[in-house]
């Protein structure tokens, strides 16, 4: 039987932004728009020259096509991997944990039927037989031209170096191009591109556009930082449904200054998030990696980046932070990464793949749908969720995941509420956005909270929620109770008993946002009282010189009838062997509700 159907190949990719004719009717796939690549090769790209060789390469650039065929034909052509390729190819060979060779090549899937690892022959054809052998109707038989099963077939072009195509040719009688997709933009370095993750078409990125129903253009590029203006040209080439940027893994192996490295990640957000408005953006935070094999230099600012990108991140309301670090399990990065330093081998490739559709799928709606979710989930808990409840009506923290299995809430500082009618849920939720850099606050009972401690390595202690029903309170005695400005911070960390239960930076916002009253004595500050990043009162503090005096009952009282001008519900978390407080909170009239429904993790 022979090969009658035969399309051009450049009309059935994937993933490139056009096309390089080359001699003999090969053309090469390009997936970087010019104005990019005269950036990346500019004096203003950390690598120009590698930044061109990585540029060249084939990563995320697929065909697609539907066919009749039982056997088809490819032509390409493979050039020589670039040097950095061959450099971290090496490194893996040097790694006794890392995978087997190949490392790269093409991809071929068929169907819902992945093809092993492929390369051409020695006259640069790839050849594959596209009917499944475990399904024939007996050993041996063929079809004839024109009886063969419809299939459809991607086929994926190596990720760690350049190729050319040309001809596509079948035995079939139809050999059509699928449809281009909306599309996945991933930004990034060479953990991006797919650096010796294997099967191309396995890679996190290809991974993450199947899960999402997308076309992937994928520029990762190895060495690569946040580089400004190296998006120029891009905005017009591409749809994107969605867009993914992994940056900051290569500032630890060169000197660099925080000072010089905060424009570039700021402006180079901004360029994302101008260019793409309306698209959902996630910005991974730096993935875990290994010290082995190549320290972090000591005059780098790599420790800096992750908190850079979230302060880059902030201002943009389509910009979602992901934690990288929850990417893959630190403690199996011996297994997880193919050159035991940086670099996701293909069981790393799928749990990035894993944890990051989980969390694109929780984050894909705008903050505002998934909080008015978030809300009306926690309502229909009732009084077990009611400081979740409330501190969603507030409009406070930010809604990490809103769904029926679980909510969590993220205030500044890493501190957490979170609510799961689904244990399962809510810990898959824990190991894929991360634990949190601070305490986890659990509406559920001990059940619940000790599943949140597996999941963050913390300790579970149950903790009573007051709540004031009432009318505003009275304040017996004229006292003199002001607002406290951000001048006070030094002197309530110096009196406050309990000053490491504020995040760095937590206290300040709250004394900016008023949060705290002080009460005076002849111009002299002799108490004060405030409340946490989640809306609950606390740090309620009076002078030794000055208690017994009704200052403490003065200023709760104060700060209940200011929360209920606010048009808010006063509340406070109480632990339950505090019995002074719990004394004080039930004198004022505030109800204390039993410990067993409200946790603390840490």
């Amino acid at each position: 039987m022979g090969l009658d159907i035969c399309v051009r190949a450049a009309e059935l990719l994937h993933g490139a932004l056009d096309t390089s004719p080359q001699p003999g009717g090969w053309v090469r796939p390009v997936r970087f728009a010019p104005e990019q690549l005269r950036a990346l090769g500019s004096v203003r790209a950390w690598h120009p020259g590698v930044f061109r060789q990585m540029a060249a390469c084939t990563a995320g650039v697929s065909l697609e096509f539907e066919t009749d065929a039982t056997r088809v034909e490819l032509d390409l052509r493979l050039d020589e991997p670039p040097r950095s390729s061959r450099s971290v190819i090496a490194d893996v060979e040097r790694h006794a944990g890392g995978p087997k060779p190949p490392y790269d090549g093409v991809g071929i899937e068929i169907d819902d039927r992945r093809l092993p690892l492929a390369l051409p022959d020695e006259k640069n054809v790839l050849t594959w037989l596209l009917d499944d052998p475990s399904v024939a109707p007996e050993p041996g038989l063929q079809r004839l031209p024109g009886m063969g099963v419809p299939h459809r077939v991607r086929v994926w072009l190596p990720c760690l170096t350049s190729c050319s195509v040309r001809e596509v040719r079948s035995d079939g009688t139809y050999l059509t191009p699928v449809a281009a997709r909306e599309q996945l933009l991933v930004l990034g370095d060479s953990i991006a591109q797919g650096f010796v993750g294997g099967d191309p078409g396995l890679t996190w990125p290809a991974r993450l556009a199947d899960h999402l129903g997308l076309d992937l253009v994928n520029q990762g590029l190895g060495a690569q930082v946040f580089q400004v203006g190296s998006l120029a040209g891009l905005a017009g080439r591409v749809r994107p449904a969605a867009v993914v940027v992994e940056f900051g893994a290569n500032y630890r192996f060169e000197p660099c200054l925080e000072s010089r490295v905060w424009p570039e990640i700021r402006t180079y957000l901004y360029e994302v998030a101008e260019a793409f408005p309306e698209v959902p953006v996630w910005v991974l935070t730096r993935l875990p990696h290994a010290e082995d094999v190549y320290e972090t230099h000591p005059r780098s600012c790599a420790d800096a980046i992750d908190g850079l990108i979230r302060r880059a991140a902030a201002p943009h309301a389509n910009v979602r932070v992901v934690d990288g670090s929850a990417l893959l399990d630190a403690g199996e990065l011996d297994a997880l990464l193919a050159d035991g330093s940086d670099h996701p081998g293909p069981e790393g490739q799928r749990m990035i793949a894993e944890r990051l559709a989980f969390v694109t799928d929780a984050t894909a709606a705008s903050p505002e749908a998934r909080r008015a979710l978030a809300l009306r989930l926690a309502q229909k808990e009732g009084e077990l969720a009611f400081p979740l409840t409330e501190c969603l009506r507030r409009g406070l923290g930010t809604v990490l995941l809103a769904s029926k299995g679980a909510v969590v809430v993220e205030f500044p500082g890493g501190h957490r509420v979170a609510m799961g009618p689904s244990r399962s849920t809510l810990r898959r939720a824990l190991t894929c956005l991360g634990p949190g850099s601070g305490v986890t606050m659990v509406c559920g009972d001990r059940v619940l909270a000790r599943e949140v401690a597996r999941a963050t390595d913390g300790y579970p202690r149950a903790c009573n929620v007051v709540v004031w029903t009432g009318d505003a309170p009275g304040v017996r005695g004229q006292r003199d109770i002001r607002v406290l400005t951000p001048a006070y911070a030094d002197l309530i960390r110096e009196r406050y008993d309990h000053a490491e239960y504020f995040t760095p930076g937590e206290l300040e916002d709250l004394l900016e946002a008023g949060a705290f009253l002080g009460g005076f004595e002849q111009g002299r500050l002799v108490g004060f009282v405030g409340e946490h990043a989640e809306g609950c009162m606390g740090a309620l503090q009076v002078s030794v010189d000055h208690r017994r005096e009704g200052w403490g009952t003065a200023l709760a009282a104060a700060k209940v009838a200011r929360t209920l001008e606010e048009g808010n519900v006063p509340w406070a978390e109480v632990w339950p062997d505090n019995e002074a407080s719990l004394a004080l909170e039930r004198a004022m009239g505030f109800e204390v509700r039993p410990a067993e429904n409200f946790w603390v993790v840490a």
